[in-house]
């Protein structure tokens, strides 16, 4: 028996070498399923945010039939609470149009506030 088997035998280099391998298989398995469960974190907050905005778009535009007849009931017309709503939504449109960079540079703003929260 050589030097090198009785001293490799003595410290058992080979299962050391063969845990050591397990470990670091380990350890990346762990990496991975820790990655996978944020993806799917987000993702799944992100569907279920999709899923809020549809139902409150559907909301918003059931309240505006509601407020066009409405408008509609109390000026005797068929067709003046939607021109109203209409006018009222162009206008909008139009202020948002002209102060565009303005409120792009609000929601950069934002959005950096909540990355920073998040630690991104």
């Amino acid at each position: 028996m050589s030097i090198k088997s009785s001293i490799s035998d003595y410290f058992k280099i080979d299962e050391l070498k063969d845990n050591l391998i397990k470990l670091i298989e380990a350890k990346f398995e762990l990496k991975k399923l820790e990655v996978q469960e944020k993806i799917e974190g987000l993702i799944s907050g992100i569907v279920v945010k999709i899923v809020m905005g549809v139902f409150l778009v559907m909301v918003f535009v059931l309240l505006n039939i509601l407020l066009a007849a409405t408008i509609n009931h109390f000026t005797h017309t068929f067709w003046l609470g939607y021109v109203i709503l209409i006018a009222v939504y162009l206008i909008l449109w139009w202020i948002f149009k002209t102060q565009k960079s303005k409120v792009e540079a609000i929601i950069k703003t934002k959005v950096g506030e909540a990355l920073d929260e998040v630690g991104v």
